[in-house]
C-alpha cells in the first residue's frame, strides 16, 4: 500500500510552478473533454445526414438523461477525487484508501437503481421530457441503449476518470476517455449505415456510445489494477468504508457538482418543453446551439477538474501562496478560452449549423439559439471555475449556492417570463442573463474567502 507520495504527485503537487502544474493537469483533461464535445457532436453529424429533424431532436430531448448520468458520477467522482486530494494533502493514505473504494462502488450502486427506474418508467419520463409521435420511437432507441443497458460503463466512464486525476495522472485519466470519444466516432456510421438497416441511425448511434464508453472504463479498471502498489485507489469492496465520516465529505463535496448537472437537465427539459411546441425544426435547432455550446463549457470543465486535486492538496497543506496562484491561473485559461469561443459563435453561428443538417427552418433557429446563448460562454466559465474552488476546498454551501443559482433557481423561471415576452427565443435569453447574475455573487464569494485567508496569515 503507498505510504508516501510518488514521483508524479510530488512533482504536480508540491515542485514545479502552479501555473506550469494547472497546464501540465488541465491540457490532456482538455484534450478528453474535446473528444468527448467532438463525439457528442458526431452523433448529430451523422443523423443530420438524415435530414430528418425528429431524429435530430430526439437526440436534443434524450439529453437531460445523459447529463442525470453524467451528474451521478460527478457526485462521487468529484467528490471522491477532492477528498482523495486532500487526504493526500494530510498524508493520509489509508483513508483516501477507503474514500476510493466508496466512491466506486457508491456510483456503482446508484447508477443501477437510476437505470431499473428508467426502465419501470420510461414511457412517462419520455412524455415529461417531451417526446412527441414523431420523436417518441427515436427517443426511447436512445434511451435504451445509452441510458438504461450502457448507464454503468457510462458512469464508469466519467468516475473513474475523476479519481485517477485526483493523483495527478491527469494524462492517464484523459488517455481513457480519448479512446472512447474516438472509438464511438469510429463505430457511429458503422452502426448508422452499415450494420443497422434505414431508420435506425438514432439505435446506431447510441450503441456505438454505449461500446465507446465499455472501452474507456474497461481501460481505467485495468489501469488501476496494474497501478495498485503505488497508488490509493482502490476497486475492492473490502475496502469500502462508511466511517471516518468518508460518505458524508464525498457526497456534500460531489453535491455542488450533482446539482449544477442534474439542474442542466432540468434546464433543457423545460427549455425543450417549451420550445417543441413550435416546431420539430426548433427543437432540432436548440438542441444543436447547445452541442456548440458545449465546446466552451467543456473545456472549462476539463481546466477545472484538472486544476482540483492541485488546489485541494495545497489547502490542506495549507500552502496557501500557491493554491491563490493556481486558481488564478484556471480562472484564466478557462475564461479567455471561453471569450474566443463566444466571438467565434457568434459570427459563424448559422455556418455551425448548417454543418450539422441542411433543413433550412432549423438552420434558422439554432443560428439565433447559438447567437443568444454564447453571449454567457465567459461568465460560465468564471462561475465553473469559482465553484471548483469551493469544492476543492471543501466549502460545501458556498459551491451548493452558485451551482443551484446557475441551473435551477433563476434560468428555470426566467426561460416561463422570458417566452412570453419573446416566443421562443426567449428561452434561450435565459441563460445569459442567469449567468450574469450567479457570476456577480461567485465574484462576491470569491473575495469574501480571499479576504478571510489575508486576515488569517495576519495572525
Amino acid at each position: 500500500m503507498q505510504q508516501e507520495l510518488n514521483e508524479q504527485e510530488r512533482t504536480i503537487f508540491v515542485e514545479i510552478p502552479p501555473a506550469k502544474a494547472v497546464v501540465t493537469l488541465a491540457f490532456p483533461t482538455i484534450i478528453s473533454q474535446v473528444i468527448t464535445v467532438i463525439y457528442n457532436l458526431a452523433d448529430t453529424y451523422f443523423v443530420g445526414r438524415t435530414n430528418n429533424p425528429a431524429m435530430v431532436a430526439a437526440i436534443a430531448l434524450c439529453m437531460p438523461l445523459m447529463l442525470i448520468i453524467t451528474s451521478l458520477a460527478n457526485l462521487f467522482g468529484i467528490g471522491g477525487s477532492s477528498l482523495i486530494a486532500r487526504c493526500l494533502g494530510n498524508n493520509d493514505f489509508i483513508k483516501a484508501r477507503k474514500v476510493s473504494a466508496f466512491a466506486v462502488w457508491g456510483g456503482v450502486a446508484i447508477i443501477t437503481v437510476y437505470s431499473l427506474l428508467l426502465f419501470l418508467l420510461k414511457l412517462p419520463a419520455l412524455s415529461l421530457l417531451g417526446a412527441t409521435g414523431d420523436t417518441f420511437g427515436y427517443c426511447y432507441s436512445y434511451m435504451l441503449w445509452v441510458c438504461i443497458i450502457g448507464s454503468l460503463p457510462a458512469v464508469m466512464n466519467v468516475l473513474l476518470a475523476q479519481l485517477i486525476r485526483s493523483e495527478g495522472a491527469a494524462k492517464e485519466a484523459s488517455l481513457g476517455m480519448s479512446l472512447g470519444g474516438i472509438l464511438n466516432i469510429a463505430l457511429d456510421p458503422l452502426f448508422m449505415f452499415v450494420i443497422l438497416p434505414d431508420g435506425q441511425a438514432v439505435a446506431g448511434a447510441a450503441i456505438a456510445t454505449m461500446i465507446s464508453n465499455l472501452a474507456a472504463s474497461s481501460c481505467f479498471i485495468v489501469y488501476i489494477i496494474r497501478h495498485r502498489k503505488d497508488s490509493v485507489l482502490s476497486l475492492n469492496p473490502r475496502d469500502l468504508s462508511l466511517h471516518e465520516h468518508i460518505p458524508g465529505d464525498i457526497i456534500a463535496i460531489g453535491l455542488p457538482s450533482f446539482l449544477m448537472t442534474m439542474l442542466s437537465s432540468v434546464s433543457n427539459a423545460v427549455a425543450n418543453n417549451l420550445i417543441s411546441n413550435a416546431s420539430a425544426a426548433a427543437v432540432a435547432g436548440i438542441g444543436i446551439a447547445k452541442k456548440i455550446n458545449m465546446l466552451s463549457f467543456r473545456v472549462s470543465t476539463g481546466i477545472t477538474q484538472g486544476a482540483l486535486p492541485l488546489i485541494a492538496y495545497n489547502h490542506s497543506a495549507e500552502n496557501f501562496r500557491r493554491m491563490e496562484k493556481s486558481i488564478l491561473s484556471a480562472a484564466g485559461l478557462a475564461v479567455g478560452f471561453a471569450v474566443i469561443c463566444m466571438g467565434v459563435s457568434f459570427t459563424f453561428g448559422s455556418h455551425f449549423v448548417r454543418f450539422f443538417i441542411a433543413d433550412s427552418a432549423t438552420i434558422n433557429f439554432g443560428g439565433h439559439f447559438i447567437r443568444i446563448i454564447c453571449l454567457a460562454m465567459p461568465l460560465a466559465s468564471l462561475s465553473m471555475t469559482v465553484v471548483m474552488f469551493f469544492q476543492a476546498t471543501a466549502r460545501k454551501v458556498p459551491a451548493t449556492l452558485l451551482s443551484v443559482l446557475r441551473k435551477g433557481i433563476l434560468d428555470v423561471p426566467l426561460m416561463f417570463i422570458l417566452n412570453n415576452v419573446w416566443p421562443v427565443y426567449g428561452v434561450a435569453c435565459a441563460t445569459p442573463i442567469a449567468e450574469v447574475i450567479s457570476c456577480v455573487t461567485a465574484v462576491i464569494l470569491m473575495r469574501v474567502f480571499f479576504n478571510r485567508i489575508k486576515m488569517h496569515r495576519q495572525h
